[in-house]
């Protein structure tokens, strides 16, 4: 019974917010697509968690040989702010490596 209720709560979307932020972080990156969305996660719960809201989201991404680079920008508060994000293809996202400037 218990598993089954998870289970409903999980497919209708009703998942608590930490259940979600930790599965994110267990999927594997094999996308250019998928990591620069991950990127974007990222560096927007950074900045909302600083009480500040990032808007004009905008990036790029390569594949440099097994790793995805996403360089991006956010504007907050009237100011551009750099975002990179890097990881080996075929990791999990929590091991994304992310530099905001």
């Amino acid at each position: 019974m218990k598993i089954s209720f998870i289970l409903f709560i999980l497919l209708n979307g009703l998942a608590p917010q930490w259940a979600i932020a930790k599965s994110q972080k267990e999927v594997i990156i094999e996308t250019a697509s998928q990591f620069q969305n991950w990127c974007k996660h990222l560096s927007y719960r950074h900045f909302r968690q600083k009480k500040q809201i990032p808007y004009n989201w905008s990036s790029s991404t390569i594949r440099q040989l097994n790793d995805y680079e996403t360089s991006g920008r956010w504007k907050v508060n009237n100011i551009e702010r750099s975002v990179f994000c890097q990881i080996r293809k075929g990791r999990k996202a929590k091991y994304t490596k992310i530099e905001i400037r």
